[in-house]
């Protein structure tokens, strides 16, 4: 199964752009390494990756924060960056 697109929600995208470069650096690697690996558990260990429910996933960007996406037509879509409590 080859990879899934990535797609990022515009108002996502924004908040990105304001953090620090570093920080996207290493967001932007987190965010290949869930495309490369979804779908084989193994493969995604220490993503933090896990069902929401209804189709909805996180994973885990440190401690605190969470990106939330879903799976929408063969991509994987981003929506939101934020703590567990948001």
């Amino acid at each position: 199964m080859p990879p899934l697109e990535l797609e990022l929600d515009p108002e996502l995208l924004a908040q990105l752009r304001a953090l620090p470069k570093a920080e996207r650096v290493i967001i932007g690697a987190l965010l290949n390494r869930v495309r490369t690996s979804f779908g084989r558990p193994h493969e995604h260990r220490g993503l933090g990756v896990r069902s929401l429910g209804d189709g909805v996933y996180e994973c885990r960007h440190g401690l605190a924060l969470r990106l939330v996406f879903q799976v929408e037509a063969g991509a994987l879509y981003f929506h939101f960056l934020g703590t567990h409590d948001e």
